[in-house]
């Protein structure tokens, strides 16, 4: 007598498999985008952090020179990073792509940074300063 080796899988079983996967999948989606958003963020505060170092050596050679004024300032505002022949060009090895400087916020006597708030594509930060120099995220907004 010849026995039935039969090995595919049964309806049952398929939808079963099926059935675990979705929930499965409908547990991870939700996590996997929120670090998602969570790396963004880093990746922004990072890049802000770099930019604000750029802006900062800027504006000591601007002033090392007398030339810092309210439209050297302004000559930051809205400056793409990418920008080869950008403001921030020779400080920024290779420019940060589609991210800005939307404001800053600096003590014209000193030419020390008070605040910068930068933007790219998927966020915004802004950095304020404290009188050591150091730099704390005041605010991270996701667009």
């Amino acid at each position: 007598m010849m026995k039935n080796t039969n090995s595919a899988f049964t309806l049952v079983e398929l939808i079963a498999v099926i059935g675990i996967l979705a929930l499965l999948l409908a547990a991870a989606v939700p996590k996997a985008s929120e670090l998602i958003r969570g790396s963004r963020r880093s990746a922004a505060v990072s890049d802000a952090r770099i930019t604000a170092q750029a802006v900062q050596l800027y504006l000591y050679d601007v002033k090392g020179e007398g030339n810092l004024t309210v439209r050297t300032l302004h000559a930051l505002m809205g400056s793409q990073l990418d920008d080869p022949d950008g403001v921030l060009a020779e400080y920024l090895s290779g420019g940060l792509p589609d991210a800005r400087v939307l404001s800053a916020d600096v003590n014209l006597r000193t030419g020390e940074l008070e605040e910068l708030l930068y933007e790219n594509d998927d966020t915004q930060v802004k950095l304020v300063f404290n009188e050591d120099g150091t730099a704390e995220v005041a605010q991270i907004t996701d667009r």
